[in-house]
């Protein structure tokens, strides 16, 4: 991207009153999701009433730079760039599907922190038990930039070692002879 081109993002992205721009933009989305994400990876139903859901604020990737080099970096560097979607926990109501022993199991195997929040009834017919807990939700997006992968030195030492060998097979022909 030419210097030229990257001012006309800024002024357009900024506006008239010269607003940052960030190098991964993002866009604020409310979801709704059914399921989602402990902090130890394990999907959970999250509460669910009728018209009462749960709603979530996320920031996410814009899908034009999502994966794809950061906007306004050094060509030099360009390739070595990328917008890369970032995470974080926030509450949430899940179903609690297996109660105290369930918890237990899950800490003992795991040997990680556990935090045990207080289970309620909910207004359903089937009086199902939900918990707090962490669930997984977009945070950002984030630039990121990864260094060049460094040459081998071994390359270099190579043809000293053919040399070597072609130097043994030699001195044995040499020797073979005599």
């Amino acid at each position: 991207m030419t210097y030229r081109e990257m001012q006309m993002i800024l002024q357009q992205e900024g506006g008239e009153d010269g607003h940052p721009v960030h190098c991964c933009p993002v866009i604020l989305e409310m979801v709704e999701p059914i399921g989602g994400r402990t902090r130890q990876d394990m999907y959970v139903e999250l509460y669910r009433d009728g018209e009462n859901v749960q709603r979530f604020f996320e920031h996410s990737c814009r899908p034009d730079v999502l994966d794809k080099p950061c906007r306004f970096i050094d060509r030099k560097l360009s390739n070595q760039s990328r917008c890369v979607q970032q995470f974080s926990y926030t509450y949430a109501l899940v179903a609690n599907s297996g109660g105290k022993i369930e918890m237990e199991e899950h800490r003992r195997h795991h040997h990680k922190q556990f935090h045990h929040f207080p289970a309620f009834t909910g207004n359903s017919v089937s009086g199902s038990r939900y918990t707090l807990d962490y669930i997984r939700v977009r945070s950002g997006c984030s630039c990121e930039i990864m260094p060049k992968p460094r040459k081998k030195k071994s390359g270099a030492t190579k043809p000293r070692r053919a040399k070597s060998k072609h130097r043994q097979q030699r001195d044995q022909e040499l020797d073979f002879e005599t």
